[in-house]
């Protein structure tokens, strides 16, 4: 579970996510209008997780299922142009409820930085953010006059001696045009 609370720090920062082909979204992009204006400042008012871990060992399949709900969402989001550039700032907490082989636990995940700044690039429903050197592939769920929704998508496989242990995280954050 350990793993598990890393991975949402790092979800945490998605904007500096690394890129690899395993980091994409399966989000529909027909959820909503996507034609909005990208540009200015947006309030986060959810940030939402599902996914799943798939634990492999001799030949047994454990699997853990997992939603998180966040709660004190305080952080903004804002994109410029000339140059493409965004800046996120502020933190939020998430509640996250996994259940493995018919049990429940709930694990508190507070103040979770929500902290980047990078430059941008959209195509269509996709935008691209860099920083540091990393990529990162998100797509536009929602964008209207007032709301804006992103999804993205990552899958992490880590093989150590005989275990395989797949998890797969999908993210959705909603803002608000400020």
């Amino acid at each position: 579970m350990k793993k598990l609370h890393v991975l949402f720090i790092a979800l945490a920062l998605v904007f500096t996510a690394c890129s690899s082909d395993d980091n994409n979204t399966n989000n529909d992009p027909g959820d909503g209008d996507v034609n909005g204006e990208l540009l200015g400042l947006w309030n986060a008012v959810d940030v939402l997780y599902t996914g799943d871990t798939v634990v492999e060992v001799a030949g047994q399949t454990i699997v853990t299922d997992f939603v998180g709900e966040s709660y004190d969402v305080d952080f903004t989001l804002e994109f410029t142009e000339n140059p493409n550039e965004y800046v996120s700032e502020g933190s939020y907490s998430v509640e996250l409820t996994s259940t493995t082989l018919g049990q429940t636990q709930v694990f508190d995940v507070p103040n979770l930085e929500f902290i980047g700044d990078g430059t941008w690039t959209r195509d269509g429903n996709e935008i691209t953010t860099m920083a540091n050197g990393d990529e990162g592939v998100m797509t536009i769920l929602e964008l209207t006059a007032t709301t804006l929704r992103l999804g993205y998508q990552t899958v992490e496989v880590i093989n150590n001696q005989g275990t395989l242990n797949t998890t797969t995280i999908d993210l959705v954050t909603i803002y608000s045009r400020m």
